[in-house]
């Protein structure tokens, strides 16, 4: 009975419903992407792997720089370090070459870098030559006297040379004057005598400076002052000029090839003091041994004077 129930059910449903087809097979799993979209914010796998790999290796990148780079400072400082070490060392176990400026008594110097070999300590401590300069006008031009003195005892100035320079308005030079000359061991007043200078003493603003330089010396054995006299010495004044004549005496066995006679005229004033109104030069050439030379000299002042208004001196420089 019951196998003729079930026939009947079969004839029944297969009669009344649709013949079913077979079921399909179940496929692998296997993700995919539901469509184009759906890797729009995180990107697919092997794109994220990439930007991954590519951060990695910048940072990577930065710290192994960072790294190089503290290395190359401390490797710097370190150098720097060891340089200035090794150079203290060697500083102080070089031997140097004995000078005379090295700051050491060394190669036979009587003192510190003097002596010896080199620069005489005398001539070391020896004073600086004192200078006075005045001036006046003569007409449109200018007389300029030079007085210098030599407080040194053992040591006269073979040579030297002088800048005179007289300053204008604004501090700006009008006149410069560079020579040379000398100055014997302890010569107490050596009168040097410019006339006739190409400026007018109006324009002079300030007082002139007077630069000494490239002294030489020598010892006094070397450059002592040769015996030099004037004698039958005469004073005229001739309305706005003083004439002054004499004979220039060489006491010496040595002739010289320039004999220079100079005169100062000063003016008397009432309260017994001087003023310098005058002055000029002469030169005499070969200047024989024991000779008496003659010489003439006229000074052109700016005012007339009376004879015992003034007074003369009379220098001499011979070489």
């Amino acid at each position: 009975m019951i196998c003729t129930a079930q026939k009947f059910w079969k004839f029944l449903l297969a009669g009344v419903l649709p013949k079913r087809e077979p079921p399909l097979p179940i496929p692998n799993r296997e993700v995919k992407p539901l469509g184009p979209d759906d890797t729009c914010f995180f990107g697919s796998r092997e794109s994220r792997v990439r930007r991954h790999t590519k951060v990695s290796k910048l940072v990577y990148n930065l710290v192994k720089m960072s790294r190089l780079v503290k290395q190359l400072v401390y490797g710097f400082f370190y150098l720097i370090i060891l340089a200035g070490i090794g150079y203290l060392g060697y500083l102080a176990v070089r031997e140097t070459a004995p000078s005379c400026f090295d700051g050491r008594l060394n190669q036979k110097e009587e003192e510190v870098d003097c002596g010896g070999p080199c620069e005489s300590c005398a001539i070391r401590k020896l004073l600086p030559l004192q200078a006075k300069v005045e001036y006046f006008g003569v007409g449109e031009n200018t007389t300029a006297i030079l007085t210098l003195s030599n407080p040194n005892l053992e040591y006269g100035a073979d040579s030297f040379s002088y800048t005179l320079n007289f300053p204008g308005s604004g501090g700006a030079k009008i006149f410069t004057l560079t020579k040379e000359s000398f100055i014997y061991p302890a010569e107490a007043q050596k009168v040097i005598i410019e006339p006739n200078l190409k400026f007018n003493h109006r324009s002079v603003i300030g007082q002139p400076e007077l630069a000494i330089s490239n002294i030489i010396w020598k010892p006094i054995l070397e450059f002592s002052e040769p015996q030099i006299q004037t004698r039958q010495v005469k004073t005229e004044v001739q309305g706005t000029q003083v004439t002054v004549s004499g004979l220039l005496v060489n006491r010496e066995s040595l002739s010289f090839s320039r004999a220079g006679v100079g005169v100062l005229v000063f003016q008397q004033l009432s309260d017994e003091s001087s003023r310098l109104v005058g002055a000029s030069k002469t030169i005499l050439q070969n200047l024989q041994p024991f000779e008496e030379r003659a010489f003439k000299i006229i000074i052109p002042l700016g005012t007339t004077f009376k004879l015992s208004e003034i007074d003369t001196l009379i220098t001499y420089e011979v070489r």
